[in-house]
C-alpha cells in the first residue's frame, strides 16, 4: 500500500495584508495547523510535527492545540462548517499541487456543491488563486466558476452561517465572501437601481450572515435547480444570467 498523502490545513489566526510592488502579500499569525491524511471519506486529521526548537513551552502548547483540534475533527465534534472547511481546504490545495498550470485547473478539478457548508470550497479556491498563485480577480473568479457546479436540492441543506464563524476558520475566506457580495450587489443595483428588496433577497451576505446557496448560485458555471427556485429565490440571478441555470 502506498504512502498516504498529507496536506496541512490552517485554522483561524489573523491575516495581515500588505500591498507591495508585487501585489498583495498576506501573512498570518496565531493559526492552528492540522494535517489532513488520506482521501475523501477516509481522510483523517493529525497533529503536525513540532517545528519550534527553542521555546519548549510554547511549542508544547501549540502542539496541544493542534492535537486537540485533530481529535475533535476525527470525532466529528466540530461544527459542520469546520468539518467542511477542513475537507475543502485539503482538496483545493491538492488540486493546485497536482496541476502544472493553475490556469488550466478546470480541466482536472471539477466538483459539485449543494448550497450547504461544503460550498466554502468556492471561497477557499478563490483565496488560494488570489493569495498564493497571484491570479487577477476576474481570472480567479472565472476559474472558480468553471470548477464548480451547483445542484440545489428541493430542501436546502443548510442555513445561513454567521460571517464571523467563517472568519474564525479562515479570515481571508470571510473577507472574500464579503467582497463577492459587494460586487454582486453593485451589479444588481445597476440592473435594478433602488430596488432594495430584490437586491437584499439575492445578496450573498445578509445581516452579517453568509448564504452559501446564494454564494454558489452567483459563482458556479452551472446551476441545477427546481422551477420553484427559479421563480422565487433565484429569480433575480436567473434574470441576470439565464444561460447558467438548468431546471430539474
Amino acid at each position: 500500500m502506498g504512502k498516504k498523502r498529507k496536506t496541512t490545513v490552517y485554522f483561524g489566526g489573523t491575516a495581515h495584508e500588505l500591498w507591495t510592488e508585487r501585489g498583495l502579500e498576506v501573512s498570518y499569525t496565531g493559526r492552528t495547523a492540522v494535517v489532513a491524511e488520506g482521501e475523501g471519506e477516509d481522510m483523517r486529521a493529525e497533529a503536525p510535527e513540532p517545528e519550534r526548537a527553542g521555546d519548549v513551552k510554547a511549542g508544547y502548547n501549540e502542539l496541544a492545540r493542534c492535537l486537540e483540534l485533530a481529535v475533535r475533527l476525527n470525532a466529528r465534534a466540530v461544527s459542520p462548517l469546520s468539518q467542511a472547511y477542513f475537507a475543502a481546504s485539503a482538496d483545493v490545495q491538492r488540486a493546485l499541487e497536482d496541476c502544472a498550470d493553475w490556469r488550466r485547473l478546470p480541466e482536472s478539478f471539477r466538483r459539485e456543491v449543494y448550497g450547504g457548508a461544503e460550498s466554502i470550497a468556492l471561497a477557499e479556491l478563490l483565496r488560494c488563486l488570489l493569495d498564493e498563485k497571484r491570479a487577477g480577480w476576474d481570472e480567479a473568479v472565472a476559474i472558480v466558476s468553471a470548477c464548480f457546479t451547483l445542484h440545489l436540492p428541493e430542501r436546502r441543506t443548510g442555513a445561513p452561517v454567521p460571517l464571523p464563524a467563517v472568519e474564525a476558520l479562515q479570515p481571508r475566506d470571510a473577507k472574500l465572501i464579503a467582497v463577492l457580495n459587494e460586487k454582486l450587489c453593485a451589479r444588481l443595483w445597476e440592473a435594478w437601481p433602488g430596488d432594495w428588496l430584490r437586491i437584499g433577497e439575492s445578496a450573498i451576505v445578509r445581516d452579517d450572515e453568509a448564504d452559501f446557496a446564494m454564494l454558489a448560485a452567483a459563482l458556479c458555471s452551472r446551476v441545477y435547480c427546481t422551477k420553484e427556485e427559479l421563480a422565487c429565490s433565484l429569480r433575480t440571478l436567473y434574470t441576470l444570467d439565464p444561460a447558467r441555470f438548468v431546471e430539474i
